[in-house]
Formats: structure tokens, sequence, C-alpha cells
């Protein structure tokens, strides 16, 4: 859970920092962020005005303040929802986080088979979490047919992007299977 901002940028990361501000003095009060109403003009509203319209980092973004980040109130399903619009065009966070919901059945069905798959199209973009992930569900069977082999790629791949679970991993098996 590292890069959680890695895909924002430009206007969008100031729209983000807005928002985290604005939302840090709810959560400092205690209160959190409902749903915005049609007409409301705050940095939440516009956020939800740009994921609706296709806006694949606003929906990421979406997604994390549904994660209950930001003093918005925490809505499993709604994040997961976010998340998979957003990872549907390819953002590899989404799809990392959406493989987590799945994973583990937060605000989703549990389903680790899609759970892998969603960690792959993220391990793929080099994502360094998705494919520490994707190299323990190998490790394991989980999600996908048990291949030492593949865990090892996927964890030594994880392991070269700076993922220190991954190389303390990697320490543990020993040199390459096979």
């Amino acid at each position: 859970m590292r890069r959680r901002f890695g895909v924002v940028s430009g206007p969008l990361a100031i729209f983000v920092a807005i928002t985290i501000a604005a939302s840090g003095a709810f959560a400092a009060e205690g209160a959190r962020t409902a749903d915005p109403a049609p007409s409301d003009d705050s940095p939440f509203g516009e956020l939800c005005r740009d994921a609706e319209h296709g806006n694949a980092k606003a929906q990421y973004v979406l997604g994390c303040c549904y994660n209950g980040d930001h003093g918005v109130q925490k809505d499993p399903a709604k994040a997961a929802k976010w998340w998979g619009k957003a990872a549907a065009q390819g953002v590899a966070d989404a799809q990392y986080y959406l493989g987590l919901s799945y994973y583990v059945g937060d605000g989703v069905p549990k389903d680790t088979a899609v759970a892998t798959n969603w960690w792959r199209k993220a391990a793929d973009q080099d994502h360094a979490d998705a494919q520490y992930f994707l190299g323990l569900s190998y490790n394991t069977g989980t999600g996908v047919p048990k291949d030492t082999h593949l865990a090892f790629y996927w964890l030594k791949k994880s392991a070269s992007l700076g993922n220190k679970e991954a190389m303390e991993l990697l320490r543990q098996f020993g040199p390459s299977p096979g």
C-alpha cells in the first residue's frame, strides 16, 4: 500500500491535495464526509462528478476515499466499485487494490481467482506489491495453480522494484528453484 497516489498528477494532484486538506479538518473534528449532493461544489463533489464522467484517476482516488481515507466514511462496496471502474481502464494501483478487495472479500464476494487476475494485470505494469501478492499466490496455490517457478519469478520481479517483503521471502527460499 505504498503507491497510493502513484497515478495522480497535474491538476488532479492539486485537487486531491485540496480534498485531503479539507477532509482532514472534518476528520480532526470527528466528522465524516457524506456523499455529495448533485449540486455540491466541494472538492469531494467535484471528484465524484469527475469519476462519474469516466476519469480513471478520479475513479481510483474516489475508491481510496471510500476505503476510509481522507475523512470519508468507509464503504468497502463503493471502494471496490470505483476501483473496478479505474482498474478496467488500466490503472495499476486500482487493479492492485481491487485484487486485495476480492482476496479478503471486502465490498465484493471473496474470490481468490479474481484477485489474482487483477494482481496479474497490475503486475504486468510493474506494480511491485501486485507482483509480491501474485508470487505469494503461486507459492501457496491460492487462486492459481501452485507453481514454485512462477512464484519465484514474480517475487524476484517485485524485489527488483524494491519490495522488501519479496526480498525477505526470496532470502528464505534460497537459490532459484530448478
